[in-house]
C-alpha cells in the first residue's frame, strides 16, 4: 500500500481547485480561496509548507449552484443534497477514481472510501448586530462540535488501515456513551444545514461562515469583502480569492505574515487521517 507523501497530496488538492476554478469561472460562480489556503498564497505564493488541504468559501447562493451545477470527468461533489447519509454541513469535492483515504473519524456512513478532496463553504448572511452574530456562531460551534463526537461513534476499522486508528476505533467505540452511540450524524448534519438555508436567506450587509466554525474566533465579515474578488497567486496558477485579504487575513490568524514557532508547523490531519493510492491497494 503506497501512501501519498506531502507534496503528492498537494498536487492532488491544486489538481482538484483547478478543475474547480475552472468550472466556476465559466459557468460565473464566484468563489475564494480561503483559510489556510489564502494564507498560504498571501504568505507563500502557494501551500503553506506543511500544510495538506484546500479550502475554498462561496456565498450560498453560489455554493448551492455549484453543488447542484457541478460536473467533472475527474471529480465528484460530495454534499446532503446527492449523499443524505453525508455526516457534514458543507461540501466537498473528491476523488474516488485515482485515491482512496484511510480515517478513524468518517465523514459518509456507507464508507466509500473518498480520496482526496477540498472542502468547500457556504458563507451565510449574518445578523447586522455583531453580539446577534456571535450568539449565533457560538451555537454553530457546539452543534458542530456535538456532530464531531457522534461522527466519532460510527469509526471503522478499515482494512489496511494503520494500527493507531484500529485503536482509536476501539476506544471510541467503548468508551462513548450509549446515548451518542444511538444518534446519528447526518441526521444531526441535514436538520444544521437546513436551518441554515432557511433562516439565514435573508440579505443583511454581514456574512460568516457557520458550517465548520472555528472555535478560536468569531467570523463577522462586511459582505462586500467575498463579493469583490481578486487574483491570488498559488502554485504557479492565478485563483480568486477576497480583494481585500489583509482584513479577511487579519480577522482569522491577527499577525498572519509572522511564521509560528517550529514546533507548530506540522499537519494536524496526519494524526487521524492517511491518503493512499489506489492502484496500490489491490
Amino acid at each position: 500500500m503506497k501512501e501519498l507523501n506531502l507534496r503528492e497530496l498537494q498536487e492532488c488538492c491544486l489538481d482538484i481547485l483547478k478543475d474547480v476554478d475552472t468550472f466556476c469561472r465559466t459557468k460565473g460562480i464566484n468563489y475564494s480561496i480561503a483559510y489556510g489556503s489564502l494564507l498560504g498564497a498571501v504568505r507563500h505564493k502557494g501551500f503553506i509548507p506543511w500544510d495538506d488541504d484546500i479550502d475554498i468559501v462561496m456565498p450560498r447562493k453560489d455554493y448551492e449552484r455549484f453543488c447542484h451545477e457541478y460536473v467533472s470527468k475527474d471529480y465528484k461533489v460530495v454534499f446532503k443534497g446527492n449523499t443524505p447519509d453525508c455526516f457534514i454541513p458543507y461540501a466537498r469535492v473528491t476523488d474516488f477514481v485515482r485515491t482512496e483515504s484511510r480515517t478513524y473519524s468518517p465523514w459518509m456512513n456507507d464508507i466509500q472510501n473518498p480520496g482526496v478532496w477540498i472542502d468547500i463553504f457556504p458563507l451565510d448572511y449574518a445578523p447586522d448586530n455583531e453580539s446577534e452574530n456571535r450568539l449565533l456562531y457560538k451555537l454553530s460551534t457546539v452543534i458542530i462540535e456535538y456532530n464531531n463526537k457522534l461522527r466519532k461513534t460510527k469509526m471503522v476499522s478499515l482494512k489496511g488501515s494503520p494500527f493507531y486508528f484500529r485503536i482509536k476505533h476501539l476506544f471510541h467505540g467503548n468508551s462513548t456513551h450509549a446515548h451518542l452511540r444511538s444518534k446519528h450524524p447526518e441526521e444531526l448534519a441535514g436538520g444544521f444545514d437546513l436551518i441554515l438555508r432557511k433562516y439565514v436567506s435573508s440579505p443583511t450587509r454581514h456574512l460568516s461562515q457557520y458550517c465548520c466554525p472555528d472555535t478560536n474566533i468569531v467570523e463577522w465579515f462586511d459582505s462586500s469583502l467575498f463579493e469583490n474578488t481578486s487574483e491570488y497567486e498559488f502554485e504557479g496558477c492565478l485563483f480568486k480569492g477576497p480583494a481585500d485579504s489583509d482584513s479577511v487575513l487579519k480577522a482569522w490568524f491577527g499577525d498572519y505574515m509572522e511564521l509560528p514557532p517550529e514546533s507548530k508547523r506540522k499537519c494536524k490531519s496526519r494524526r487521524y487521517l492517511r491518503f493512499y493510492w489506489k492502484d496500490s491497494l489491490r
